[in-house]
């Protein structure tokens, strides 16, 4: 994170904070802190993700999907942080630190402050370092354009400012300066390159730009756009490598395979020579003792063949003739287990987990959707894929529909059902809160769902959808059955029956 943009966003995060209680601490994945913070309206979370380069601060009414068992560092936060009001803040921001000053703990003991390091997590200590909040120098603007490793005496004046300043023409440059050394911005930005949204910043930087008013806006913006995605992948990082391992030993066995087939046709072309003995045996069947013969094949002409000086010339025949028939009975397993190979190889470049077995008779590359995740194994689910791109799930039992709001979907995905009656529950899939999804995935999702309902033989169906966080399954309900707390609308479509098959 980037120590100017940090500065106006510690601020903007201590005067928010400033009085309110922490509840609870959670560990979602690696690396990453959900911090609950008491809110009398909608719920309030600070998630944060310390890193060396583009850490992860920011707020969200979206609590991230957390693991069965919490991590022992979230427990251990937890007892020290839980219902302590947060009294007031400092900020050392150069060194991308925000200080919380809590109400006191002594069961167990903790400090008074949580330092929240953006760069290497966070500690609690009784008192803070001299000079914490104490203000850096600003070296005059020549002395930033000319020396390139400035940062190091003057960690403020980061790469990313340094570059902005100097592709402005000068009287631009000295007013962006001046206004990030003063701490007067009032507009922030987050930009979209070919690399993907970049870590917010109080000026704009290069690609396409979004602008927000206030620094807590740009960082929640890029944080649900790049934290929630990164938690995924990194839900899935060892089902990669497993894949990844099993891709590697699928093509090391059809080198294998290649090397067995060359071989077993070196051993088929000894065929020719044996004809070519057969042809003109009779000149040499009584010979002892010859270590090669020359022969003429009937369509491949004079050939010079070796012998074995110690069998007959008919047994160095039929010799040959055996080995180019067990060539021949080899190559039918060859093209077999070739054929599982291949079939196997193209289920792990789809992302399914190694766990296939050939059939005996025959080997068939499976049909249908890619596999769900490692989180949703279990799940009777059906995949679909919208035209624009989204994952469209389907419970295919009760069961599946029971299991599918707390298995295969966060709280920032959306959930549909049909609006007066019995049908399948679906989950249509977002990358992060802010998500937006085309109409058109909306109608397919829907329509994804009247399509396993009791109005699946009708022209048309009211489908309601709502935000998973919204959906909740109550104690004694039967499997299947919910309550709504907040609906975001509802649907009519049209049920086309081949709608499935075309997403499939």
């Amino acid at each position: 994170m980037e120590a100017n943009f940090f500065r106006f966003l510690a601020d903007e995060l201590g005067t928010l904070l400033t009085g309110r209680r922490i509840d609870k601490v959670f560990g979602p994945s690696p690396g990453v802190w959900t911090i609950k913070i008491q809110n009398p309206g909608e719920p309030l979370h600070l998630l944060f993700r310390p890193a060396k380069s583009a850490g992860h601060l920011f707020l969200s009414s979206v609590k991230p999907v957390n693991p069965q068992n919490a991590p022992a560092m979230a427990m251990w936060f937890r007892k020290r942080l839980r219902n302590r009001k947060i009294l007031g803040y400092k900020v050392d921001w150069p060194n991308l630190r925000l200080a919380l000053e809590l109400s006191p703990r002594q069961d167990p003991p903790s400090g008074s402050y949580l330092i929240i390091d953006v760069r290497t997590g966070m500690e609690f200590v009784d008192e803070l370092a001299e000079g914490f909040e104490s203000q850096p120098e600003w070296p005059a603007i020549e002395d930033v354009l000319e020396e390139k490793e400035i940062w190091r005496d003057y960690p403020h004046i980061s790469p990313p400012l340094r570059k902005a300043v100097a592709a402005l023409p000068e009287d631009e440059a000295h007013q962006l300066y001046f206004k990030v050394a003063s701490g007067t911005a009032d507009t922030f930005f987050i930009a979209n390159n070919k690399q993907g949204w970049q870590p917010p910043m109080a000026w704009a930087g290069k690609g396409e730009n979004e602008s927000f008013t206030s620094a807590i806006e740009a960082s929640n913006a890029y944080g649900e756009r790049t934290l929630f995605p990164l938690m995924e992948m990194e839900e899935e990082k060892p089902q990669q490598t497993l894949l990844k391992r099993a891709r590697k030993k699928v093509k090391r066995n059809l080198a294998r395979l290649d090397e067995e087939q060359a071989r077993l046709q070196k051993l088929a072309d000894e065929k020719v020579k044996a004809e070519a003995m057969q042809a003109e045996l009779y000149r040499f069947k009584d010979a002892e003792g010859i270590q090669e013969i020359t022969v003429n094949h009937p369509e491949h002409g004079e050939m010079v063949v070796s012998l074995n000086p110690f069998l007959t010339p008919t047994e160095n025949m039929e010799r040959y003739f055996k080995m180019a028939d067990k060539a021949e009975r080899g190559f039918p397993h060859i093209r077999r287990r070739r054929k599982e190979l291949e079939a196997e190889l193209e289920r792990l470049e789809n992302g399914s987990m190694p766990d296939f077995q050939p059939n005996k008779q025959e080997s068939v590359a499976p049909e249908g959707p890619p596999p769900l995740p490692k989180r949703y194994k279990g799940l009777a689910v059906t995949l679909f894929r919208s035209t624009d791109g989204f994952t469209i799930i389907r419970g295919k039992n009760k069961k599946a529909n029971h299991d599918i709001l707390s298995k295969a979907a966060s709280p920032f995905d959306y959930w549909f059902h049909v609006a007066d009656g019995p049908s399948s529950h679906v989950i249509l899939k977002r990358d992060h809160p802010g998500h937006e999804v085309p109409d058109s995935t909306l109608i397919q999702a829907a329509a994804i769902c009247g399509l396993k309902s009791y109005r699946k033989d009708d022209g048309k169906a009211d489908i309601m959808y709502a935000l998973v966080k919204d959906v909740r399954k109550v104690k004694g309900f039967a499997h299947g059955q919910v309550m709504v707390d907040a609906k975001l609308g509802s649907i009519r479509v049209d049920l086309d029956p081949q709608l499935e098959d075309k997403l499939s």
